[in-house]
């Protein structure tokens, strides 16, 4: 096995397509790693490795069954609908310390399978950092398991049998900011640069969702603000940021526009003196 590497899991052409535009993300952000996908089509990408699935699902369940055929000992599994935008090695530094990694789901619960208190969160499974090992290999029987007992009482997706598998194991879980996984086509807050973006790449019929943004563009606009940014999809392909600081590197009168947004023209002003004062003083030395 290679130390560590990307994996994705894609059945069916328009998912291996969409692999294909992601995978191109992860070349450009982090040209030295490897890269695979399980499928069962034969992509025209040159992946690194690709496992070949005999007898897909065509569903959730390749996921579930295929993630531990990865060829890395250190996999970051990503859906095919993630776009990643800068190096994301440091999220393989979690398994020094825990198993596997990955961030909230923006949605909340999809299902709450019983027993499971409401207090324990359910996770996204579209991003995950995990160790391939065998202890990941019975975490993923019991996850089929559960799967395809949800599966018999409600059509859902894998979160809530994650969530329940998740709950019953003794796995250490390492919990992944949203900006490793930020789903862009709900409204949301992130705090620092968004590294990896998640909504489709291609306008494909599944279970999840239509393309709504345009997901490169949508992380360009949400990372020309610095700090607390809450943003919502805009109905034109992007997103709109509703709360949000412009860097000191843009236009100065598009900062002051801004701040007139978010805090009103007289605290804008009122804040604005003391650096008038200051560049007054400076200018006349």
């Amino acid at each position: 096995m290679d130390d560590k590497g990307i994996l994705y899991i894609a059945t069916g052409d328009d998912f291996v397509k969409e692999a294909e535009i992601s995978a191109q993300s992860v070349s450009k952000a982090m040209p030295n790693i490897p890269i695979a996908i399980a499928t069962d089509a034969r992509p025209e990408y040159k992946f690194d490795h690709v496992v070949n699935i005999s007898k897909p699902h065509y569903g959730f369940q390749d996921k579930i069954t295929q993630m531990s055929r990865s060829p890395f000992d250190k996999t970051l599994y990503l859906d095919t609908d993630v776009f990643v935008n800068t190096d994301v090695n440091e999220v393989f530094e979690l398994l020094n310390e825990f198993e596997l990694g990955l961030a909230l789901n923006h949605d909340r619960e999809a299902y709450n399978p019983p027993g499971i208190p409401n207090s324990f969160p359910e996770y996204n499974t579209g991003v995950i950092v995990y160790k391939n090992n065998d202890k990941f290999y019975q975490f993923t029987k019991v996850w089929k398991k559960n799967h395809e007992e949800i599966l018999s009482n409600v059509e859902t997706h894998d979160q809530p049998s994650f969530r329940k598998t998740l709950f019953e194991s003794d796995l250490r879980i390492a919990t992944l900011t949203p900006e490793y996984n930020c789903m862009i086509r709900y409204p949301g807050h992130v705090r620092n640069d968004v590294k990896i973006g998640h909504s489709r790449l291609l306008d494909i019929q599944s279970p999840g969702a239509s393309k709504k943004v345009d997901v490169p563009r949508a992380i360009e606009s949400l990372n020309k603000y610095r700090g607390h940014r809450i943003y919502a999809p805009n109905g034109k392909k992007n997103i709109s940021i509703k709360y949000g600081y412009l860097h000191k590197e843009s236009p100065l009168h598009k900062r002051l526009l801004n701040n007139i947004r978010m805090d009103g023209i007289f605290s804008t002003i009122k804040r604005g003196i003391p650096f008038l004062i200051k560049a007054i003083r400076k200018n006349n030395h």
